[in-house]
């Protein structure tokens, strides 16, 4: 027997900030992105080597050739195995007991145990929305990387589409149908992500200084008119909702909807302003390409209903 192979490995600190930092971008990194923020200056055969033991050591897991067989996965990925999620749940003081053994049982008890103290772990990607959720987190580190060119602006918090998903809020809503007649629903609202910007320049003025967004990220899977309706009208009313301002302490919010073509945006917004009309004001619209190319603060890349003249995200 090779006893190398039972050899603990050392835990770095760094080692914690991949957990966390896998946990806290939504469950799953691509390795890419995990290489950018922990070994930018660095080559790939770095990251890989410790990557290579945190997976053998049980922290992390990556897809197993079965489920590279059996689902299109775009990009080598990787997510958190129990001893990773088990060692966060520890950092929180959650005292979370360790599976008994390793079966599909105790994982799911231990699964379940986690939940209930507020701690959702993602135990296997949605393969079907892999590249929906890479393309999410890729979004996010855009944000965070261009609002570091304004010293005055701060990213206060972001929330992530697994919190939604995990503690759902429900709201009713209307909008018109294709023959004008006004229609109601209720549904869960499930957003991609939800953002806080702090402008300090405002804040200096005595003015408002946060700038609360939800984000959806349109891979063009919704027909347009479903979109309007599960999306937008949704999303519009859950803004104007008790539970929103429950959540978030207000009511004042827009929603970012970043999609995949100027065609596909122009039909988006053309449904958007058909079913909800004066509300389709509180989105903003822009494009994959636009959004990755530019500074989305300092760029009039943004587009809204019924307006031929493209903005910046934040007022001046």
């Amino acid at each position: 027997m090779n006893s190398s192979n039972h050899t603990p490995m050392r835990f770095q600190d760094r080692d914690a900030s991949i957990l966390s930092a896998i946990q806290e971008y939504g469950g799953i990194l691509a390795k890419r992105q995990v290489h950018s923020i922990f070994w930018p200056k660095k080559s790939q055969r770095a990251m890989q080597k410790r990557l290579a033991k945190l997976k053998g050591s049980q922290y992390i897991n990556w897809p197993s050739l079965n489920q590279r067989k059996q689902f299109p996965i775009p990009e080598p990925i990787l997510w958190l195995d129990w001893k990773g999620v088990l060692l966060l749940a520890n950092g929180a003081n959650l005292k979370i007991k360790k599976p008994i053994t390793i079966n599909e049982n105790q994982l799911r008890l231990f699964e379940r145990a986690l939940h209930a103290k507020g701690l959702r772990w993602l135990r296997e990607p949605h393969w079907n929305q892999l590249t929906h959720d890479l393309t999410t987190v890729d979004i996010r580190l855009k944000i965070e990387a261009d609002i570091q060119e304004f010293s005055y602006l701060k990213l206060d918090h972001w929330i992530n589409e697994t919190v939604f998903r995990s503690n759902m809020d429900r709201v009713t809503f209307s909008y018109k149908d294709t023959k004008g007649r006004f229609r109601h629903g209720k549904r869960g609202v499930i957003p991609d992500g939800f953002l806080c910007i702090i402008d300090q320049k405002r804040q200096s003025k005595g003015q408002p200084p946060k700038a609360n967004f939800l984000l959806e990220v349109d891979m063009a899977t919704h027909s347009n008119p479903n979109f309007s309706i599960e999306k937008a009208a949704a999303g519009a009313a859950y803004i104007h909702s008790q539970e929103f301002n429950k959540r978030f302490g207000s009511n004042s919010g827009r929603l970012l909807i970043i999609t995949t073509s100027e065609i596909r945006m122009q039909h988006l917004m053309k449904h958007t302003h058909e079913r909800i009309k004066t509300k389709s004001n509180l989105f903003l619209f822009t494009t994959l390409a636009d959004f990755f190319s530019k500074n989305i603060f300092s760029e009039a890349i943004w587009s809204v209903c019924g307006q031929s003249r493209k903005q910046k995200l934040l007022k001046e």
